[in-house]
């Protein structure tokens, strides 16, 4: 599951990172929801799109169903009528992000928010599919089996690619992007509790990546 993520990087370095021919003036975020423009990258170019997919064979936009479709099971995107033609025809992307959001309900019942992050690459991406219902362009993102620690708080994950490996992931045919989609793992990940304030779509400042205790921002 990934319904809120962070991005703060900078437009130069996400096409450095990404090898992108252009860049995206865009200002950080640190509460990125659904039903909103957002940054995705379809090869060597970054844009902007909606989060929530809406499937090229929908009569119109349909936000209610946009927002079911915020993620999509990699597991069974082949099969599935909403993303099995985007997969066979490589609509695939990738979403950069700083970290992400998961909420985990502790025994005293409370659900706590905690900002997962990789402190030894700070920027990553999201595999993703886009789709282009007439003028709208929208996406999901690819969700796999949580793995390591992040399973203790949520069964599920985004598959997360290092920069380094977009140009693979646009290249390959559909057989080598579940290949990579099987190799990614959570390995270098970690997280800790943040404000509940995050749990508002409203506010988007830096102070919700701090530690829920008050610490620095892990980055500059």
């Amino acid at each position: 599951m990934c319904g809120r993520f962070v991005l703060f990087a900078p437009p130069h370095k996400l096409k450095d990172l990404f090898g992108l021919e252009n860049m995206l003036n865009i200002p950080a975020r640190y509460n990125a929801a659904p039903l909103q423009e957002l940054p995705i990258i379809i090869r060597n170019r970054i844009g902007v799109a909606r989060w929530g997919l809406v499937p090229e064979w929908a009569p119109g936009d349909d936000k209610a169903m946009a927002a079911k479709m915020i993620n999509a099971r990699s597991e069974t995107v082949p099969e599935k009528p909403s993303f099995r033609d985007l997969w066979a025809k490589g609509r695939r992307c990738l979403i950069p992000a700083n970290g992400f959001y998961e909420w985990h309900k502790g025994e005293d019942g409370v659900n706590q928010p905690y900002f997962i992050h990789n402190p030894n690459m700070p920027e990553m991406a999201f595999a993703g599919l886009w789709a282009k219902n007439k003028d709208l362009l929208t996406f999901t993102i690819l969700t796999k089996d949580a793995d390591g620690d992040i399973k203790n708080l949520h069964h599920r994950m985004p598959v997360i690619f290092a920069p380094y490996q977009a140009q693979a992931w646009f290249s390959a045919d559909v057989v080598q992007a579940q290949a990579m989609i099987a190799q990614a793992t959570s390995q270098g990940l970690t997280y800790y509790k943040v404000s509940p304030a995050v749990g508002k779509v409203a506010n988007d400042g830096e102070e919700l990546i701090l530690h829920r205790a008050g610490a620095e921002t892990l980055f500059k």
